[in-house]
């Protein structure tokens, strides 16, 4: 191409983004009441807050000064070389590579825009997950994600993210049975509904390959006074227990909203929503794979707050509160059967459903979840409660005479949410290379089930493992066991080396909070017939089925982190279970299952991860 028609091109497009630009900033800043200094040699323009001496009306700016202004020939990002944490959620890496990846100038092109690669296979092997010899559940796999991203970021007012994911199983088809040009369908994202012929309820089949993240930040500046994250993208809190992106798995989470963050040196304050589930169809074939009609839920909302007050550089305090938000379910027959009588939105199966947990985070680790150099002891206590109604009304758990008219009990009772968390974690720092840890976690459990209090805690979503520099401080690497209706005490030890990477060495041993209460898994599903349970209040009573039991597991856990290079980590894991009386006891019902229990489940891991 010629340099006039280069020339040309430029001008062309830079009148189109100037078009753009104008709408976005006089829509959301008020750009139309600034003036532009004007300089002799057309260098970088900025704008002036200054009021037209000679009118009351400032004159209005032209596309042209606006392009100029906010896109500036002579900008270059403040991300290369230090990049914001918040723009690699998306990775799950070693700590090494993680501080690699943000102090990179790789792939910078114009020093506006950053291309960056991640790749991620892990192999895994599971053998006797639920403790019984005569079931054939082993099970091996290797999934892999991979990912494509771009991070923009031409200008002081703006900056975007886009990562293009894909998740897939070695060797696992996609969707064999739906025919034709779908089955391996990276270009058709929109998705496609299908109708099995064994059953009625439709569901959307998609692609692996998806948006991972899409969203554009406003930043911070002189017209605006907060950032402003808006789109498809990750929240992380405090140590991931209760929010994060849950990279350990093949596809991890994001979520499609709105974040308003504001930052400072002593106090920090991050307000969010977004939407969960969207039960509508949209034109142009935007499908959802929720609503009740499709077998999911109708529409839902998360929504929240996280708060940190810095007083001191070694001990912050956060708070946080967060809201999920269920849309009521309406029943399928009216209320009351009159003559003719029609379903309205008045008659519900259930009312809509609002689970609110609020919490606090003390801690020391006050360096994007790292000790401040030169600081040996690190400490993190955390505490939650959940309140709200699950829309669930029932029968009156308090109405003992159980008191009836037309044969219908006349007492009713709105079922609540009334469940705690509890989280203290310390580690002390020996010679540099060495850290010895201790863990405790609660998650609170429901001993009845039956009754008008739903007390199991509710994970929100699968935390299953966290993000280093102190990912193993969940409930094992195994991930047999989620964050409900447990009791975990932990140790570790953490010894690095030189030469031969890192060395993780863990001890779990797993309670149960309430005996009377289910194993749940790291899905957040109860393992049904898989421990010693019962629906109500009967800690004390014999059961011809199982005695109550209260230990689940010892889970013990060796991890290896290799270094490769600053770009590539090598990761491999060991874990051994050993289940205790809470397994045992229904595992060895009667003479039959006498034989049943196997008490040992294994689990191994070996994944490679490459960043750039």
């Amino acid at each position: 191409m010629q340099d006039k028609d280069k020339l040309r091109y430029k001008k062309m497009q830079n009148k189109l983004i100037s078009i753009i630009l104008s709408i976005l900033l006089l829509t959301f800043s008020g750009l139309g009441s600034q003036e532009v200094k004007e300089t002799n040699d057309n260098s970088t323009k900025q704008p002036v807050n200054a009021k037209s001496s000679e009118s009351k009306e400032a004159p209005l700016v032209s596309p042209k000064e606006v392009v100029n202004t906010v896109l500036p020939e002579s900008y270059k990002s403040d991300q290369k070389g230090n990049m914001n944490i918040e723009h690699l959620r998306s990775v799950l890496t070693s700590p090494e590579q993680m501080g690699a990846l943000r102090k990179s100038k790789l792939f910078w092109i114009d020093d506006k825009l950053k291309v960056g690669f991640h790749i991620r296979p892990r192999f895994e092997s599971r053998q006797n997950g639920d403790f019984n010899r005569n079931t054939d559940d082993y099970t091996n796999f290797t999934g892999q994600n991979t990912q494509l991203w771009f991070i923009i970021d031409p200008s002081p007012y703006f900056s975007a993210k886009v990562t293009i994911q894909d998740a897939r199983l070695w060797g696992g088809n996609q969707n064999p049975n739906a025919g034709g040009d779908i089955r391996y369908a990276l270009s058709n994202n929109s998705g496609k509904e299908i109708t099995p012929s064994s059953t009625t309820t439709p569901t959307v089949q998609r692609s692996s390959t998806d948006i991972r993240e899409a969203y554009i930040m406003l930043k911070k500046s002189d017209i605006l006074p907060i950032n402003i994250q808006i789109g498809r993208q990750i929240f992380a809190y405090g140590d991931l227990k209760l929010l994060g992106p849950l990279n350990w798995l093949n596809n991890g989470f994001s979520f499609d909203g709105i974040r308003f963050m504001y930052d400072s040196k002593y106090f920090s304050s991050h307000v969010f929503g977004s939407t969960i589930a969207e039960q509508h169809d949209a034109p142009g074939g935007l499908l959802t794979t929720n609503s009740r009609r499709r077998g999911s839920i109708d529409d839902a909302y998360f929504t929240g707050t996280y708060n940190t007050i810095k007083p001191w550089e070694h001990f912050w305090i956060d708070l946080y509160a967060f809201g999920l938000h269920k849309k009521w379910i309406q029943g399928n027959t009216p209320a009351y059967p009159l003559p003719n009588a029609q379903v309205t939105t008045e008659d519900r199966l259930r009312q809509r459903d609002n689970l609110l947990t609020t919490g606090i985070r003390i801690t020391n680790r006050t360096n994007n979840n790292n000790l401040p150099k030169g600081k040996l002891w690190d400490w993190t206590i955390e505490s939650a409660f959940q309140t709200g109604r699950t829309g669930e009304i029932i029968n009156a758990s308090w109405d003992n005479a159980q008191v009836t008219y037309d044969n219908k009990r006349i007492y009713k009772e709105k079922v609540r949410y009334d469940s705690k968390f509890i989280s203290a974690e310390t580690g002390f720092l020996v010679l540099d290379n060495l850290r010895l840890g201790l863990g405790y976690t609660y998650a609170s459990g429901d001993s009845n089930r039956n009754d008008g209090a739903a007390s199991t805690w509710n994970p929100l979503f699968p935390q299953i493992a966290g993000a280093p520099p102190n990912w193993n401080v969940m409930n094992g690497q195994s991930t047999i066991v989620g964050f409900q209706n447990i009791k975990t005490y932990s140790a570790r030890i953490n010894y690095k080396t030189e030469k031969y990477g890192t060395f993780i060495l863990a001890v779990y041993d797993t309670l149960k909070a309430k005996s009377q209460d289910a194993w749940y898994n790291a899905a957040g599903g109860a393992v049904t017939g898989g421990s010693s349970e019962n629906l109500e209040n009967d800690r004390f009573k014999y059961d011809p089925n199982a005695h109550l039991g209260k230990r689940l597991f010892y889970q013990y856990d060796i991890t290896w982190v290799y270094n490769y290079s600053e770009h590539i980590s090598i990761w491999s894991g060991f874990s051994l279970i050993q289940a205790q009386d809470a397994v045992r006891n229904i595992r060895q019902v009667g003479e039959a299952g006498r034989y049943n229990f196997e008490p040992t489940s294994r689990y191994f891991y070996f994944m490679v991860s490459a960043v750039l």
